[in-house]
């Protein structure tokens, strides 16, 4: 029963108790009044009556001081048993949680919402170590091709062209090690919400074309076309250059996969309150058993490629954290037709 319940009814049985003994004397005093009868005899009578009473209510006292001490002490073992169960919990307990009393009662309520709590600690504490792990095994390659090319540099006798392609070696790991912590940094702005994102009146489809644009080098050297597909004068209001870093991760992405003499299009159009945008590629889009992962961090569908070619694995991961400091969701799916979709939507805003 739960403790409210039970509160109320010891409540309810003692008022009614003194309503019934204070109901008794006024109606015995008022009796005798009305029918003249002597009120010496009714005196002892309520004497003894209310000596009787004084030793009762004592009584009665001690009984109702014992029974609630009894009913605090029931009612306060399940917290204290949590409160032992919680202090014996380390982080090292993956599967331990409170024992959850079968009373259905507020207590019970509170030890499964704990569980609750013990689950989410752990899940972040689970996605934490693995960022630490992910991102140190990340690092560990490019430090140590960095760290190779300054010994061999350093050697004597070197020439004046293989120091030159030394320092361009190491340069282009310096490059990759700071795009990675870059990375890290808006991921670790963006589990914080602390992301910032400065809103604006934005023009979509020239958005679209200046990441085309950028991408076009990229394009031309792998036999491939960028194609935006946005109405003129589509507009939103959203932070253009967070937006169009995440369209960029995303053609970044298809330009990898995408077949010689195929298109990646860049599309925008308005749905509603929303704004959708959706850069797909005719490549062999991606593995099923890597979809419902597609937007966790150091995540990557060509576990056996390179990793200059595959990337660190946290493109998507970013384009996920820009899209929610947006109020918005995103998600990735294979064409029936074949290749990769990937489709932002955020508030229009306008």
């Amino acid at each position: 029963m739960p403790i409210r319940i039970r509160a109320a009814l010891v409540f309810v049985t003692a008022l009614a108790i003194a309503f019934g003994l204070g109901g008794w004397l006024f109606y015995t005093r008022l009796s005798a009044s009305l029918l003249g009868v002597s009120l010496e005899d009714s005196s002892r009578t309520l004497g003894s009556a209310t000596h009787g009473l004084l030793i009762g209510g004592a009584a009665f006292l001690i009984l109702a001081g014992i029974g609630a001490y009894w009913l605090a002490r029931a009612a306060l073992a399940p917290v204290e048993r949590m409160r032992r169960q919680a202090a014996a919990l380390s982080d090292e307990d993956a599967g331990s949680i409170l024992q959850v009393p079968g009373t259905h009662d507020e207590i019970a309520a509170l030890a499964a919402t704990m569980n609750d709590l013990l689950v989410r600690l752990r899940t972040a504490l689970a996605r934490q170590r693995a960022l630490a792990a992910d991102a140190s095994h990340e690092l560990r390659t490019p430090i140590a091709v960095l760290a190779g090319e300054l010994e061999l540099a350093n050697r004597p006798g070197r020439s004046r062209a293989e120091l030159a392609a030394a320092v361009a070696v190491a340069g282009e790991e310096v490059a990759r090690l700071a795009r990675i912590t870059d990375d890290l940094l808006v991921l670790a702005r963006g589990d914080e919400d602390k992301l910032v994102i400065e809103p604006e009146l934005t023009d979509i489809q020239v958005l679209l074309a200046r990441s085309a644009e950028r991408a076009s080098s990229r394009a031309a050297a792998g036999g491939l076309v960028c194609r935006v597909e946005a109405p003129a004068g589509l507009v939103a209001r959203a932070d253009p250059v967070r937006i169009g870093q995440a369209v960029d991760n995303l053609v970044g992405n298809a330009l990898r996969f995408a077949p010689r003499g195929t298109d990646i299009v860049l599309s925008g159009e308005r749905s509603g309150c929303w704004l959708v945008l959706e850069v797909r590629d005719r490549g062999p889009g991606f593995p099923p058993d890597f979809l419902p992962y597609a937007f966790e961090r150091f995540r990557r569908p060509d576990r056996d490629r390179a990793r200059g070619e595959g990337g660190a694995g946290l493109g998507l991961a970013i384009v996920r954290a820009i899209v929610l400091a947006h109020g918005g969701r995103v998600a990735a799916r294979n064409r029936p037709a074949g290749g990769a979709a990937v489709r932002l939507e955020i508030p229009a805003g306008n």
